[in-house]
């Protein structure tokens, strides 16, 4: 595959990550909004993490995003596209 087309691929799939990360954002916005705070923190933290995770992918920083993505819950991991993860993670 050509340089010019995994570009496009892995900005798409920024653009994916980008939505739901902000899906995840509204919903620690109205878990906060129905009074439970506990939810809306975990919401946020998990929030935070995706965010590191997007942010080392488009540093290129490759291993942190690894470590980043291991750290998450599986939950908050599956957050991220699926062709993104598999080329970061390519044996699993």
């Amino acid at each position: 595959m050509s340089t010019k087309k995994t570009n496009k691929i892995t900005q798409h799939d920024m653009r994916r990550l980008d939505l739901a990360i902000g899906n995840w954002r509204l919903e620690g916005e109205r878990a906060a909004k129905d009074g439970d705070k506990e939810l809306a923190r975990q919401y946020a933290t998990d929030v935070e993490d995706l965010t590191a995770f997007r942010d080392a992918v488009a540093r290129g920083e490759l291993d942190a995003a690894r470590d980043a993505a291991d750290a998450m819950d599986t939950i908050v991991r599956d957050q991220i596209p699926v062709r993104l993860y598999h080329n970061l993670f390519p044996q699993r």
